[in-house]
């Protein structure tokens, strides 16, 4: 999420993290606000973000594509 919110140009989100595993200040907490924003993800439960997870290439496309596709 980091690299695609600097794409973006490091767009503020309206609404701060409410996952349990992003704590505040961390630096991708602003990114991971501005992906749930924008739709581009979820998480990995109503409660968590999995931000030490690596992501698998099905996920990277489905980032991507929600990001872009307009």
């Amino acid at each position: 999420m980091t690299y695609l919110w600097k794409l973006a140009g490091k767009p503020s989100a309206n609404d701060t993290v409410t996952f349990t595993d992003v704590a505040p200040g961390t630096e991708y907490a602003d990114a991971v606000a501005w992906a749930v924003e924008q739709g581009i993800t979820s998480g990995t439960s109503a409660t968590t973000f999995s931000p030490d997870t690596t992501c698998t290439r099905g996920q990277i496309v489905t980032f991507l594509y929600r990001n872009f596709a307009e």
